[in-house]
């Protein structure tokens, strides 16, 4: 039995190594024509310690912006709406006007330094049938005659060929209708894969006072109009660019949220692509609009939304979600030097939610621990200084990448510590696998602090209190069933506020 529960080990420490890592990096902020205090930022999350940076050059994004990796999390390519630029950040070949129309002639100059706008109204998704091939989903904003405003009123599709310029892609097709009828709602296209694993699922909402929803589904054979699915109550006037919508980590839940409308919640049938039992937390406020948006927890129980100025948590597990309703915080003026109000969330790989700010500000929150029910989420205002002011605040808009994957979020930066982490460093423990005793090289420096030891489940089953002169501790599971384990240390007396983590293999 003993063997039999450690193939099974190895077989899930090789899982845990091949997980899909297309989202690792986030690029966002400004070029370098902004005046110094504004800049690029790039969100990698390759880097052990994960750190926010500044990115030399590229494109400069308005509200518009993806991203996408190789599985293993090397950036191919990235557009900001109206161009597409290449992992050396140039410009591909065919790669400019993208969105290229009236609205970009007339009101933006034709300049696409500036980025485009839009929080939600751009993706990219790999081609079911073909492994070199990417298409960039995108919303073009044109002049809705009949109400003499700007909004949407076509879906388009660009192609990237990666084995086109020497393996650094090109732009072989651009600006391909792909769907042209009625208006859409700007903001709110979301993306989610097929059951069968391949093909992809696009969602997008028609404009107000419908309760319409556009359904495509993107196969091998290229792009297949579903229909319109009406559900749920017609969309209020204000409700257009005022808010997101998210698929929960798992595929079976969407979730949109504006201030206008409150929440809307939906099962989702990943094989057919139909939405089904609505529900619904009432709005707060309806005499205001400001941006809002909502995220899931990496578990897919617990449901995040908010306005500019105040944060609550949903447990969808409650069949009246008014029930499972609870109030996060409010925002905190005080809580930097320059707060940033709440504009976007976005679940990061490391499964912690990103609150981003509007513009001209320099700080992010985090929702360190959005799997805990209530304030034990562990929300902190103004966690993370960037190292640029931001002109703007969106996050790249992905498809839910590793939707069939046991873990959603790299198990490797995950920390189930009941401790308040901002970083995650590698602990040098060995040997692994071990038949019970192990060593762990304690940190330079914090040889004073706390081993815990959790299993898969995350329950803990050992912590002891370390205090040594010397760096080297030893530890004895060998009471412990196979099977793999977290090891993880907490350090006192530091101002750094991390932990070291290293995954062991028990036979």
């Amino acid at each position: 039995m003993r063997n039999i529960l450690l193939v099974v080990c190895h077989m899930l420490v090789i899982q845990l190594v091949a997980q899909d890592k297309r989202d690792y990096i986030w690029l966002l902020g400004d070029n370098q024509l902004f005046p110094p205090e504004f800049g690029a930022i790039k969100f990698d999350f390759n880097v052990r310690p994960f750190e926010v940076s500044e990115r030399n050059g590229g494109l400069g994004f308005d509200q518009n912006t993806a991203s996408i990796c190789d599985k293993e999390g090397n950036l191919l390519f990235y557009s900001n709406g109206c161009a597409v630029a290449n992992r050396l950040h140039q410009v591909m070949p065919n790669g400019d006007s993208i969105n290229h129309g009236r609205f970009l002639t007339e009101l933006w100059e034709d300049d696409c330094s500036l980025g485009y706008p839009g929080r939600q109204d751009i993706t990219i998704l790999p081609d079911p049938g073909n492994e070199d091939g990417y298409y960039l989903i995108h919303k073009p904003v044109d002049r809705i005659e009949d109400r003499f405003q700007w909004g949407h009123e076509n879906i388009n599709h660009s192609y990237v060929d990666m084995s086109k310029d020497e393996g650094m892609g090109a732009i072989i097709s651009k600006n391909d209708t792909l769907y042209k009828g009625a208006e859409l709602m700007s903001g709110f296209l979301s993306v989610i894969g097929h059951a069968n694993g391949d093909d992809w699922w696009i969602i997008q909402p028609l404009f107000e006072g419908n309760n319409s929803y556009l359904r495509i589904l993107l196969t091998s054979n290229g792009f297949e109009d579903q229909g319109i699915q009406e559900i749920g109550p017609e969309y209020q006037y204000n409700t257009s660019a005022g808010g997101l919508a998210r698929f929960s980590p798992d595929g079976t839940k969407y979730a949109n949220y504006s201030e206008k409308n409150g929440l809307y919640l939906f099962d989702f049938d990943r094989e057919s692509g139909f939405l089904s039992n609505y529900r619904t937390v009432n709005p707060t406020d309806t005499t205001r609009v400001s941006f809002a948006s909502c995220e899931w927890s990496a578990n897919s129980r617990f449901l995040y939304y908010h306005t500019a100025d105040s944060l609550w948590q949903v447990d969808t597990y409650e069949e009246n979600l008014e029930d499972g309703r609870v109030f996060i915080a409010e925002w905190d003026p005080d809580s930097s030097d320059r707060p940033p109000r709440f504009n976007n969330t976005a679940l990061g790989p490391d499964c912690r939610i990103y609150v981003r700010g509007g513009s001209s500000n320099n700080y992010m929150h985090v929702i360190h621990k959005p799997d805990e029910k209530g304030l034990a989420c562990d929300f902190q205002q103004s966690a993370i200084r960037l190292p640029h002011l931001s002109s703007t605040g969106s996050f790249p808009n992905f498809p839910r990448f590793r939707v069939d994957e046991a873990e959603k979020c790299d198990p490797s930066i995950v920390s189930i510590v009941g401790e308040t982490v901002w970083w995650r460093r590698d602990l040098t423990v060995y040997p692994s696998p071990t038949t019970g005793p192990i060593t762990i090289e304690l940190p330079e420096d914090h040889h004073r602090g706390m081993i815990y030891v959790l299993d898969m489940q995350g329950q803990m089953v050992l912590h002891r209190e370390v205090e040594l002169l010397t760096g080297e501790l030893s530890v004895d599971l060998s009471y412990l069933p196979s099977g793999i384990y977290s090891v993880e240390y907490v350090g006192r007396g530091s101002d750094e506020r991390v932990v070291w983590t290293k995954r062991v293999v028990v036979e």
